[in-house]
């Protein structure tokens, strides 16, 4: 932190641009800010919504400034863009939880994708829960709901749009800072502003014989009420899987760990070896051959 100014505060990071973020001060006021030229970024790479931050307010003869960044406790990124320094762009900093949003209609329920988010939270070492939305189009829960219920996921049940179990879900979430994650179409910013009173996020309207929405948030916004926060960030989609081991990518699967230990070889990935227990459980049915499948989709995306 920058020693050389006074009256320094701090806050939270609840909008990013490319120049300017706003801080929301702990003591509730939201401020307009510039970069320090001073601030080392090698260790963050970026500045991210959520992130804690040391500012100083704008004055008679200063302008409102970020002077330094806090340590993360967690983050969820994505892989960053070749021609950029970073490896990977940060969407969202010190996050509790990913709720992973899906619909039994309007798009169809997709249990891959949703494999690949809770994948991806246990990769992050965040809490998840999976989000069934729109359950007024549909009274079935798919079944494959169910078995993740048993793993120990949260599985929640609500529809934005007509308030049904968001009370329930607030109360599920409360205390925590979250990510909605999931497909376009699925609600995501009709659930924010169900939960946040006065929250406004810019919504698409669902493609007539699609199913499927147009993805029109820009920017990482953070949204808060009582205590709750929900970040909405535009590059939640792109969410990949880098810089994991190929023969520990197992250990993110919760329904593999009952048989670690058990292949035939140490260095087992579950893929063609010979007397592996991963694959003897899809055969056996213990496992499901969707979550086999949806591992194998993942791991081709691994480097080594």
């Amino acid at each position: 932190m920058d020693s050389r100014f006074e009256g320094q505060l701090a806050g939270t990071l609840i909008e990013v641009q490319r120049r300017t973020a706003t801080v929301r001060a702990d003591v509730g006021s939201e401020h307009h800010c510039q970069y320090s030229p001073t601030i080392d970024l090698a260790e963050f790479h970026n500045f991210a919504v959520g992130d804690r931050v040391t500012f100083i307010a704008s004055g008679p003869q200063q302008e409102a400034m970020i002077l330094g960044i806090h340590p993360r406790t967690s983050r969820i990124s994505r892989p960053g863009p070749k021609d950029r320094r970073a490896d990977e762009l940060i969407l969202a900093a010190n996050v509790d939880a990913l709720v992973v949003v899906a619909t039994p209609r309007q798009p169809e329920y997709n249990p891959r994708l949703v494999d690949r988010y809770l994948a991806l939270a246990e990769i992050f070492d965040v809490q998840a829960f999976v989000l069934l939305n729109k359950v007024d189009l549909a009274d079935e829960v798919p079944e494959e709901l169910e078995y993740l219920k048993g793993l120990g996921y949260p599985v929640l049940r609500v529809s934005a749009k007509r308030g049904l179990g968001i009370p329930e879900l607030r109360t599920a979430l409360g205390g925590l800072k979250v990510v909605l994650s999931g497909p376009s179409g699925v609600g995501k910013s009709s659930l924010i502003r169900a939960l946040i009173p006065g929250a406004d996020p810019n919504v698409g309207d669902v493609r007539k014989g699609e199913g499927k929405g147009r993805h029109t948030t820009t920017t990482s916004n953070l949204y808060q009420s009582g205590d709750l926060t929900i970040i909405d960030t535009p590059g939640i989609r792109e969410l990949g899987v880098r810089g994991v081991p190929k023969r520990e990518f197992g250990e993110y699967w919760r329904d593999f760990k009952p048989y670690f230990g058990k292949c035939r070889f140490r260095d087992c990935i579950h893929v063609n070896e010979p007397d592996c227990a991963i694959s003897g459980a899809v055969a056996e049915g213990k496992i499901p051959g969707y979550r086999y499948e949806s591992y194998l989709r993942l791991l081709e995306d691994l480097e080594s």
